[in-house]
């Protein structure tokens, strides 16, 4: 490239769009422009976010490998416009949906970015778009989670069998298969499920299971099992069972035993012997470990 091309600041008032019509003439007269010109192509196109990930970026080394091959060109500019056209490219092709899982019989604390703290119970997962968080609070649960919400605009849940949303405030939700329950530690919920709008305030809850809808009461200050306790009041039996598989990681085969009767109880979470001896005692039924993929529970 010509001598006058090579001052510090010409590259950035190309790519800024400021330079001179008299500057510009000259650029495109020069043998060099064309490379440039391609690089800068090559940056715009990185920017629409329903690209190929992987396409884009492959077409990207591929341009920049034919670059080397048929142009030598000396001096600082071409390296710093190839690597702003792979900055670009890298910030556009960054993931913007965060997701957070939960292992069985493990509790998972989220740091939201607006300061509000989820607590993800087990075999549970929370997505979130964090370029929108700004935007719109919103995030998706799949299983259960206790919220903990700085006040600010509408902060919203949503899952598959309804939605939850708040201002500011602490509240469970709880939402697998057909088992949907809210419960309000403080401030005010409201609950959106189908074309029913429901508002909650603190010690107020709802529990939908088997397609009924249930107003619950409550004294406590936090979920139980944030506390390292599984509580559990007038919930189907299989729901019990099912906590207990995904707090233990083990399969409970139940056999004839009536799983719709209802149980109310609390023991410690981090003991799958009383917990069963527990369960099965107020519901009269016995139970066999074999192995933790191998127990059975039988009817007296």
């Amino acid at each position: 490239m010509q001598k006058k091309f090579n001052d510090d600041t010409f590259l950035a008032r190309w790519l800024d769009g400021t330079l001179t019509k008299e500057e510009v003439s000259e650029f495109e007269k020069s043998e060099d422009f064309a490379v440039y010109g391609k690089i800068s192509e090559t940056s715009k196109l990185l920017k629409s976010p329903y690209f190929n990930k992987e396409k884009s970026f492959n077409q990207l080394l591929e341009t920049k490998r034919n670059q080397k091959k048929k142009f030598k060109l000396a001096g600082w500019s071409y390296w710093l416009a190839a690597s702003i056209a792979i900055i670009v490219g890298i910030y556009t092709l960054m993931p913007s949906e965060i997701s957070y899982t939960s292992n069985a019989g493990e509790q998972l604390t989220v740091n939201l970015p607006d300061g509000s703290e989820v607590k993800l119970n087990s075999v549970s997962a929370l997505t979130l778009n964090k370029k929108e968080w700004k935007k719109s609070r919103t995030l998706d649960l799949e299983g259960e989670a206790y919220f903990n919400v700085r006040k600010g605009s509408t902060f919203t849940v949503r899952t598959q069998l309804g939605n939850v949303r708040v201002l500011g405030t602490e509240f469970t939700v709880h939402s697998r298969d057909k088992l949907f329950e809210i419960r309000c530690y403080e401030g005010k919920v409201k609950v959106v499920v189908g074309t029913n709008d429901l508002n909650l305030t603190r010690g107020k809850g709802i529990r939908i299971v088997n397609d009924e809808l249930e107003h619950r009461e409550f004294n406590d200050v936090a979920p139980g099992w944030i506390n390292g306790e599984m509580s559990f009041k007038n919930i189907p039996l299989k729901e019990v069972i099912n906590s207990i598989e995904r707090q233990f990681d083990v399969k409970i085969n139940t056999g004839t035993v009536d799983l719709e009767q209802r149980f109310t109880g609390s023991f410690t979470n981090d003991n799958l012997d009383v917990a069963l001896r527990v369960i099965c005692y107020a519901m009269e039924i016995e139970f066999t470990i074999e192995s933790k993929d191998d127990i059975k529970l039988i009817k007296k």
